[in-house]
C-alpha cells in the first residue's frame, strides 16, 4: 500500500481539481445548448417538434459523454503516475465508452416536454385571465428547461464517473475510489461521501435500504446538477478520503440507528448545520 507525500498529495490534489473543473465545464456548456434550443425552439405540444429536438442534442450529448471518458482516462493515468510513481505495476486506463443508452430520450422527455404539459393543463384550468396565462405558460417553460440542464450535466457526465469506476475495478493496486464534492455539497452528495472510500468490488448499496428514492448511475449515484467527480485511491493517508470523516461523523449524528426514516434525519441535520454552523441532536433531527 502506497504512502502519500505532501508533495505527492498537493500534485494530486491539483490535478483532481483541474480534472473535475474541466468536467463540470464541459458538461454546463452542452446543457446550456439542450435549455436554450428547447426553451426557444421546441413546442412541447408538438411530437415532431419534440422528437426533432431529441434527435438533434443527443448525438452531441453523447459526444461529451465520450469525450469525458476519453478524459477520465488520461487523468486516471496521470493522478496514478503522480502518486504510485514510475515504478508501480503496469496499467493502462481505458475510456468507457457508450455509456449513455436510449433510455436518456425517456429521461429528458420526463424532465422537459413531459413536466411541461402537465403544468400547461394545470395552469389551463386556473380562472385568470389570457395574460397572466401566457406568463404562466412561459414561466412553466423556463422551469422545466432548468430542470433540462440540469439532467442534462448529469447524463453529459455518465461516461467520466463510469470510466473511474471500471479502471479501479480493473487496476489491482487500486484500494477504490472516493467522492470528491464542493465544499458544502447538498445533503444527497453529503450523505453518499460519508462512506468515505469505495472499495473495490463493494457489491450492493449501503443506503438502498435508507431510501428506495436515492437512484442513479450504477454504484456511483448522482442527482441532476450534480458536479460531484470520482477520484481514485492508492493510499492510505490520501487526504481526499480524509475529508470525508467529516460527513462520516454527520451521518454517525443523524443517520445513527438506521431505519427508513435514516436520510431524512441525516437531511433535516446537514441542512440546518448547512444553513447555521450549529448541530442538531439525534432527537432533534427526528422531531424536527
Amino acid at each position: 500500500m502506497a504512502t502519500l507525500s505532501e508533495a505527492q498529495a498537493a500534485q494530486a490534489a491539483a490535478l483532481t481539481t483541474a480534472y473535475k473543473a474541466q468536467q463540470n465545464r464541459e458538461a454546463a456548456k452542452i446543457a446550456a445548448v439542450v435549455a436554450l434550443y428547447y426553451k426557444q425552439r421546441v413546442d412541447p405540444s408538438s411530437t415532431q417538434s419534440v422528437e426533432d429536438w431529441l434527435d438533434l442534442i443527443i448525438p452531441p450529448l453523447i459526444r461529451t459523454s465520450d469525450s469525458g471518458s476519453n478524459s477520465a482516462a488520461q487523468f486516471y493515468l496521470a493522478l496514478r503516475r503522480t502518486e504510485l510513481g514510475v515504478n508501480a505495476p503496469a496499467f493502462t486506463p481505458e475510456a468507457s465508452l457508450g455509456v449513455i443508452d436510449p433510455g436518456v430520450r425517456k429521461s429528458l422527455l420526463a424532465v422537459g416536454p413531459y413536466d411541461y404539459m402537465n403544468k400547461a393543463a394545470q395552469i389551463e384550468t386556473l380562472k385568470v385571465g389570457p395574460q397572466q396565462k401566457k406568463a404562466l405558460l412561459a414561466e412553466a417553460k423556463q422551469v422545466t428547461s432548468t430542470k433540462l440542464a440540469g439532467a442534462t450535466i448529469r447524463h453529459a457526465q455518465a461516461g467520466s464517473r463510469q470510466t473511474i469506476h471500471d479502471n479501479v475495478e480493473a487496476d489491482r493496486v487500486a484500494l477504490g475510489y472516493v467522492r470528491v464534492t464542493k465544499a458544502k455539497p447538498c445533503y444527497f452528495c453529503a450523505m453518499l461521501a460519508s462512506r468515505g472510500l469505495r472499495y473495490r468490488a463493494f457489491k450492493g448499496d449501503s443506503f438502498d435500504l435508507s431510501d428506495q428514492r436515492f437512484t442513479g448511475d450504477g454504484d456511483a449515484k448522482v442527482h441532476d446538477n450534480c458536479g460531484c467527480s470520482l477520484k481514485p485511491v492508492y493510499s492510505d493517508n490520501d487526504p481526499m478520503v480524509k475529508k470525508t470523516e467529516a460527513f462520516a461523523d454527520m451521518w454517525s449524528r443523524w443517520g445513527a440507528g438506521g431505519g427508513s426514516d435514516a436520510a431524512q434525519r441525516f437531511r433535516r441535520g446537514y441542512e440546518h448545520w448547512s444553513d447555521t454552523g450549529k448541530f442538531l441532536s439525534h432527537d432533534e433531527a427526528s422531531a424536527a
